[in-house]
């Protein structure tokens, strides 16, 4: 039976697999806000999988900006500041659309596989253990 952090770790491997699908693709309008959303929901899962592994140093640890910071002490992530830009790109693409901004978001989302895969890298040594 799967942990939870086996069940998250999992489906991560498969958003990012997706996400870089998408990131694939010749960029249109369309194929630009599938990529948004796809990397949204691959945040949600990254963070969602830092947040497992950081809990069982501090039980309670709140706010997804906590989770990146504990994360990086546990040396999970190498740049909390480059993945706090992604949360504040994930958040203004979460509640507004605008064209300019989904342009922005969606250059920014280009470089966003590279660190959940040092994330996953990270993650896996958690669970091997």
């Amino acid at each position: 039976m799967l942990t939870k952090l086996q069940a998250q770790y999992n489906n991560l491997q498969k958003a990012l697999k997706k996400l870089s699908e998408a990131l694939a693709r010749p960029e249109t309008e369309i194929s630009r806000d599938a990529t948004i959303q796809r990397f949204e929901f691959t945040f949600e899962m990254s963070w969602k999988v830092m947040h497992s592994i950081a809990k069982t140093n501090k039980p309670k640890l709140y706010g997804v900006k906590a989770i990146i910071r504990e994360a990086a002490a546990l040396s999970l992530i190498n740049d909390p500041k480059q993945w706090l830009k992604f949360l504040e790109d994930r958040n203004l693409t979460v509640h507004t659309y605008k064209e300019e901004l989904a342009k922005q978001v969606y250059a920014n989302v280009k470089k966003f596989p590279q660190f959940v895969e040092q994330l996953l890298v990270q993650a896996k040594t958690q669970l091997d253990s």
